[in-house]
């Protein structure tokens, strides 16, 4: 990658392609291509749950959480914004006509316009 892909404009689109892309697409194999394109193969995924490592585990980690969501959908809330090499994003998840069931924020490490680090932060209830 360029030195383009450390601009806060990659960075941001890295952000909001995760969200509406990874999150959103159900496809095992159009996800599992996203995934290797977006994240660095040894990336890190940390939420309330745990950390898992890796393009199997991040890949595995998505599917589960939307086999646990069905007919939920993942969109983008408050447009990304950046300082240095984080992206920070908020998102909403539910029904494509109705209210949010969950909605969170994402700050991760972008490197090479690949994300390194993953964060979720879910809002509390």
């Amino acid at each position: 990658m360029s030195d383009d892909a450390s601009q806060p404009g990659a960075i941001a689109e890295v952000m909001r392609r995760n969200v509406a892309e990874v999150f959103s697409i159900t496809d095992d194999v159009a996800r599992r291509r996203l995934v290797e394109e977006l994240y660095h193969p040894d990336a890190g995924f940390h939420d309330e749950e745990g950390t898992v490592s890796g393009h199997d585990a991040i890949d595995a980690k998505i599917r589960s959480l939307q086999q646990d969501a069905p007919g939920l959908t993942f969109s983008v809330t408050v447009e990304p914004s950046v300082v240095a090499d984080l992206g920070r994003i908020s998102w909403a998840l539910g029904p494509a006509d109705g209210p949010a069931v969950v909605s969170g924020m994402d700050v991760g490490h972008v490197r090479d316009g690949r994300i390194t680090e993953l964060y979720t932060f879910l809002d509390p209830r």
